[in-house]
């Protein structure tokens, strides 16, 4: 009898831990909706996040476009103010060898003013 008891206890053992893991079990099906809720909220934020930066690197690329064409008509505004200063140093100028400089300066100012006019153009697509 004694041995009947024995196994009839260890039995009821058993079956009180298989119900507390089958409720566990259960119980934390729960934790898994909750986590994958949380996941998918984590993946539509990641989502929104990935298309924002799209979206900051078409506008920085742009402003980079930009800059550059308002550097090049800094450049073209430099130029060209250097060339009329250039002429009027030309209509003033008292002996040749000054004039000569001065031609030369005009020269070279002209040809930047000639390359910088058609970067420019090229920039904003006029032929």
């Amino acid at each position: 009898m004694k041995n009947i008891n024995t196994n009839t206890i260890l039995q009821i053992v058993a079956l009180l831990f298989l119900v507390i893991i089958g409720y566990m079990s259960f119980s934390s099906g729960s934790n898994w909706k909750v986590i994958q809720e949380q996941l998918k909220n984590t993946k539509e934020e990641l989502k929104v996040s990935k298309e924002t930066l799209v979206a900051t690197k078409s506008e920085l690329e742009n402003s980079k476009k930009e800059f550059k064409k308002m550097k090049l008509q800094k450049d073209l505004l430099i130029h060209k103010r250097d060339s009329l200063i250039f002429d009027f140093k030309k209509k003033n100028a008292k002996d040749w060898e000054e004039l000569q400089r001065i031609k030369d300066s005009i020269k070279v100012t002209n040809d930047k003013l000639a390359e910088d006019k058609v970067l420019i153009n090229s920039l904003f697509g006029i032929n």
